[in-house]
């Protein structure tokens, strides 16, 4: 009896280490030792979205989420396919 309850405190034990080791490592943020990640400024990333094509800001006028989802399935497709053209 005694060896079982042993044997079952280790095991608890040793799931309790095991997770604190698991999480607990990616808790930590990594350090960037790299010099070449583009993302270092406050303007780099907006500089990063500016270099990828066309942005289709989002109407102010929509105030709902409906609103919001029938210019997304309605507007938004007619806008990109005026960016995008004829492919050839």
């Amino acid at each position: 009896m005694a060896i079982s309850l042993l044997v079952v405190l280790a095991g608890a034990v040793g799931m309790l280490l095991l997770l604190v080791t698991w999480f607990g490592s990616r808790s930590l943020t990594p350090e960037i030792e790299d010099e070449l990640d583009p993302i270092l400024g406050a303007r780099d990333p907006i500089a990063i979205y500016e270099s990828h094509g066309p942005f289709i800001p989002m109407p102010t006028h929509l105030t709902t989420s409906d609103q919001m989802v029938e210019w997304m399935t309605k507007e938004l497709p007619k806008l990109t396919a005026e960016i995008a053209g004829p492919r050839t």
